[in-house]
């Protein structure tokens, strides 16, 4: 993909950003409002520029939360000690947002002004934080009912006498101090024995649960109240009457009171008031009170040990698990986020075969929108003998959100199935049911019968192997290797839509081949002594989520020091952007995965060495750049980098010599970095190409294509090559590493890191073979 230009500058030097003040909280409904202050310290501004205008912008906002814009804010430039103010943003919370607590709303700052060197832009951001809660910390009035005073029993922590109750010492109490314990899930009945009565309960909540507060029967002449209260007497929710127990029949006359997926905050006791809203009931008259678990609610927590099912593990082709014809497999589980379920069946030529999903027997109860399941999509794909060429996909069937292939071999074999969630999304609790139906000569089968349709004729598929198939092979089946060194199928022209998933001898794509053999082939061949651009060969084919992808698929291959990437097979093959190769580093170091053109899916910075042997315990990680990433710094042309960095991401001055190669050469403006003399005169080698079936002196490769724009200054760091402990240079890019190693041979100096090898294991990991 196209690497877009970073325009950040440096906060500590030119703005600063953060928010001001404990992180505020509101209740659903309400509006939260975030304070930030805006620091300028802008020194080299001409008189053309006496301000600055900054625009704000938000990003990473939760759904349900509308965020309002404070508009333009200017600031004076030259201010000697910099000038600052204040703004804030209005968060509108409305009652489908879920409660918690938020942390990464993205917010922006970003102006330009006319500085000494010319037009100059400027952005730092930062992040929001913010609590999302169900009642507030005092009733609101929108929340309070407008009924008489509750006669006074001031709550506290020790104990007052209640009435004399039928019920004896099994009276909850009428205050916190005597509130009685119940346990979750197990309903208790208890009365309100005079006019005035009240009782209380605690139970124990664990932060993050959802729970419902619930009287699940109460006597006629009672009409209830629930009120929640955390351990300081806060009360954090209250219902009078909940009519909408069953979403598909409200009833509104169903006065029985209940709080409804509340959320605790944290661990602890909680209390709840139960009273007759008027104060006017008695006579001895009963009702059943329960708090209900609803595990983590709608976003739940995986839970590691129940998230293996029965047929774990087959997360991979050649741990596909049989199936037999007419078979259920019940109670598949599609956990953690990222689970991909393999399948494999044998396929007779000319007969008719339905695969599908279940999930209606997970439906939500009570159940709405079609017998659906709480975060299930299921999407499908049927793969060939090989395990790697995808025959047909299938996302939603009439009236469903499962999925379901009708399937009529041509060849005896066994086929594979993949089964994830869209989004690749997973929890404990999204299951189904995996069904293969084999339909009875000249009839239609499946759960939604489709009219015969049959593969267009063609020549039996190739075999490329990812992994050994032991089931004897139809007559007519080409053998393994059958294209090693080359693109499978002929691909050249993108007329066909074989995506490979696996270990390849070769090339996943014609334009693969040729964009390695350009520079590495002559290195492979041993003509040239240089290090690799991309590595020996072509290691892994992989069918990767891609949003904007014809079939939510595309073809990329890893290799040692990168990935190629094709994103449309049917696109202009002569560009040069034909083949992209991505922002490895970037999703390395932020740990944001990306899975299309602008959607990610956030995951942990990767705990890698980013130079060195992999077990060095001390060299810099991925993950130790997050904070410098975000830095810019001035032209600092001529100069020699001085700064190390280590293992926790501390920043400090470099004590070696100082090394003429390693001064700075040259100033990216577009991302603000500077570029080491040493590394800049590689990026522009000439050297032997191969092209065309001929070799020539060229330059050796288009820098920002394969490396993107310095995301860092580079940074001297003390790291163990081979048990020996030396001083490299490191300098991240969008989609790869540079470092130099000046112990290191001629030609071998400068080097590419192993960003493919790394990012594979970041990804999947596992190692590339």
């Amino acid at each position: 993909m196209v690497g877009v230009p970073l325009t950040i500058v440096r906060a500590q030097q030119v703005i600063l950003l953060a928010q001001i003040g404990p992180p505020p909280q509101g209740d659903v409904g309400s509006i939260i409002t975030l304070t930030f202050q805006l620091t300028n310290n802008i020194n080299d501004a001409t008189a053309a520029s006496p301000n600055t205008s900054f625009t704000i912008t938000t990003a990473n906002v939760p759904s349900g939360v509308t965020v309002s814009s404070p508009g333009v804010i200017q600031l004076p430039n030259n201010v000697p000690g910099g000038t600052s103010t204040t703004f804030t943003l209005q968060l509108s919370i409305s009652s489908t947002a879920a409660p918690g607590t938020y942390n990464n709303l993205l917010v922006t700052a970003a102006g330009s002004y006319n500085s000494t060197s010319g037009v100059r832009n400027v952005s730092t951001n930062t992040f929001g934080t913010f609590v999302i809660t169900v009642g507030g910390a005092t009733a609101t009035p929108t929340l309070s009912p407008t009924v008489s005073p509750t006669p006074t029993r001031t709550p506290g922590p020790t104990p007052t006498p209640g009435p004399v109750c039928p019920e004896g010492v099994r009276d909850p109490g009428n205050d916190r101090g005597s509130a009685r314990l119940v346990l979750i899930d197990s309903p208790v009945t208890h009365g309100i024995c005079e006019i005035g009565d009240e009782d209380w309960f605690r139970f124990g909540g664990v932060g993050g649960k959802v729970y419902t507060i619930d009287i699940e029967r109460m006597d006629a002449g009672l009409d209830l109240s629930l009120e929640l209260y955390d351990e300081n007497g806060q009360r954090l929710a209250f219902n009078d009457d909940f009519f909408n127990r069953d979403p598909a029949r409200p009833d509104p006359k169903d006065i029985k009171p209940r709080i409804q997926s509340w959320r605790a905050p944290r661990d602890g006791i909680y209390y709840v008031r139960v009273r007759d809203t008027l104060s006017i009931g008695g006579g001895n008259r009963t009702y059943v009170f329960v708090v209900r678990s609803e595990s983590y609610g709608p976003t739940p927590v995986v839970v590691g040990e129940v998230c293996r099912d029965l047929y774990e593990d087959d997360g991979l082709p050649e741990q596909a698990k049989l199936i037999l014809p007419n078979e259920i497999q019940p109670g598949r589980r599609l956990c953690p986020t990222g689970d991909a379920d393999w399948v494999r069946f044998f396929g007779k030529a000319g007969k008719v075969y339905y695969i599908y999903t279940d999930t209606r027997p997970y439906r939500n109860t009570p159940d709405f929108n079609n017998q659906t399941q709480a975060g299930a999509d299921t999407v499908m794909y049927l793969f060939d003998r090989d395990g790697s060429r995808l025959l047909d996909f299938s996302d939603d069937i009439a009236g469903s959100l499962d999925s379901q292939i009708r399937f009529v071999p041509q060849v005896d074999g066994f086929y594979y199935v993949q089964i994830k969630n869209n989004g690749d999304l997973g929890n404990q609790f999204i299951r189904y049911d995996l069904i293969l139906q084999l339909c009875i000569p000249d009839e239609e089968c499946g759960r939604a019968p489709q009219p015969a349709v049959l593969p267009a004729p063609g020549a039996p598929t190739p075999t490329v192997a990812p992994f050994t198939d032991r089931t004897p092979t139809p007559t007519g089946t080409p053998a393994p290797g059958a294209f090693e060194g080359g693109a499978p199928n002929g691909a050249e022209d993108g007329s066909t839509r074989a995506l490979l998933n696996g270990p390849l001898v070769g090339f996943a794509d014609v334009a693969f081949d040729q964009l390695w053999q350009r520079t590495d082939r002559v290195v492979a061949s041993g003509r040239v002594q240089r290090s690799w651009l991309w590595g020996p060969r072509g290691l892994m084919a992989r069918a990767e989520q891609y949003q904007q992808a014809a079939s939510g698929l595309r073809q990329v291959q890893y290799f040692d020091k990168g990935r190629m990437e094709l994103n449309d097979p049917f696109g202009d093959r002569s560009s040069p952007w034909f083949v992209t190769s991505g922002l490895l580093v970037m999703e390395l170091v932020t740990g944001r995965m990306q899975i299309g053109a602008n959607e990610f899916v956030q995951r942990e910075p990767a705990g890698i060495p980013v130079a060195g042997d992999a077990d060095d315990p001390n060299a810099p990680l991925y993950a130790s750049f997050a904070a410098v990433i975000t830095q810019t710094a001035p032209d600092r042309t001529g100069q020699a980098p001085r700064q190390t960095i280590d293992r926790q991401g501390q920043v400090g001055d470099y004590a070696g010599p100082v090394r003429s190669e390693t001064r700075f050469a040259r100033y990216i403006a577009e991302s603000g970095h500077n570029i080491p003399a040493v590394f800049w005169d590689y990026l522009n080698a000439r050297g032997m190409v191969y092209e065309q079936g001929r070799l020539r002196n060229d330059r050796l490769f288009d820098w920002l294509f394969v490396v993107g724009y310095p995301i860092s200054e580079p940074f001297w760091a003390r790291v163990r090559i081979g048990g020996v402990e030396r001083d490299v240079l490191i300098q991240l890019f969008e989609r790869r590493t540079l470092t130099y190693v000046p112990d290191n041979p001629a030609g071998w100096r400068v080097e590419m890191g192993n960003v493919g090898r790394h990012y594979y294991r970041w990804r999947y990991g596992e190692e590339l073979p």
